[in-house]
């Protein structure tokens, strides 16, 4: 008993003895290497879920380097292309239950829709309270500079290129070697078209295999269900 005791009061010894010493002369720790902050890309439809993750992801920004804030379409949200042509994919829930309620023009994607500009409005607003706790909470401004209008046009149409798409095709083709996290919270159609735009351009090339490595390498996706099939039939083959 007597030298468990007499132990105890060595550590407690020891710990005071620490605490005078850090007090009477503060020794610096030793400098950390700061880690890279991952670049990522947020594609995202309007579902109430996704403007919720946004939201948050907003104010963790400071923990990444926003690359892009792409509006982007789903089985469930798709814009039209403001012609009256009419669209449908069988099997969606538009003819589940005995509906049939397409085709249609658009489907469950408002006039006006601006979800993702919303979105930064709101950060404006609690922007300089936000800086009060960490001062590299990107402005408002740069991250109005990465929003971008994907392929919102229809269900899984990777048809043509879009403001979107051209943002992730530059980003997997610039000189970075660092990884680009492609998020897709609604379809991956505007990251399936960035993917085609790249092979469209590049398939031919004597260089290509090469290329279509490091576009592999650099592409990590992270996807929310394959929300309009493009992984099924143009990603994954």
């Amino acid at each position: 008993m007597r030298s468990t005791k007499l132990l105890a009061l060595a550590l407690l010894g020891t710990t005071f003895a620490g605490c005078t010493s850090a007090a009477t002369k503060p020794v610096d720790p030793a400098p950390s290497a700061i880690a890279p902050k991952h670049r990522v890309v947020v594609t995202t439809d309007p579902e109430l879920d996704d403007s919720n993750s946004l939201l948050r992801y907003l104010l963790y920004s400071t923990d990444f380097r926003t690359e892009g804030l792409v509006y982007a379409s789903s089985q469930f949200h798709w814009k039209g292309d403001g012609t009256g042509r009419k669209f449908s994919v069988p099997n969606r829930e538009y003819f589940k239950f005995g509906q049939k309620l397409c085709p249609c023009e658009s489907w469950r994607w408002k006039p006006g829709e601006r979800f993702i500009d919303d979105a930064v409005d709101v950060y404006e607003r609690v922007y300089p309270n936000l800086r009060v706790h960490d001062a590299s909470y990107p402005t408002p401004a740069a991250l109005r500079s990465k929003i971008r209008w994907g392929n919102v046009e229809f269900d899984g149409d990777i048809s043509k290129d879009t403001p979107g798409s051209d943002l992730i095709r530059d980003l997997l083709l610039d000189d970075s070697t660092e990884p680009v996290y492609l998020l897709a919270w609604g379809g991956a159609s505007t990251i399936a078209r960035a993917l085609k735009s790249i092979q469209d351009r590049h398939a031919s090339a004597a260089d290509w295999p090469a290329l279509r490595a490091k576009v592999s390498r650099k592409a990590i996706l992270s996807l929310s269900g394959d929300q309009d099939d493009t992984y099924a039939n143009y990603i994954k083959p």
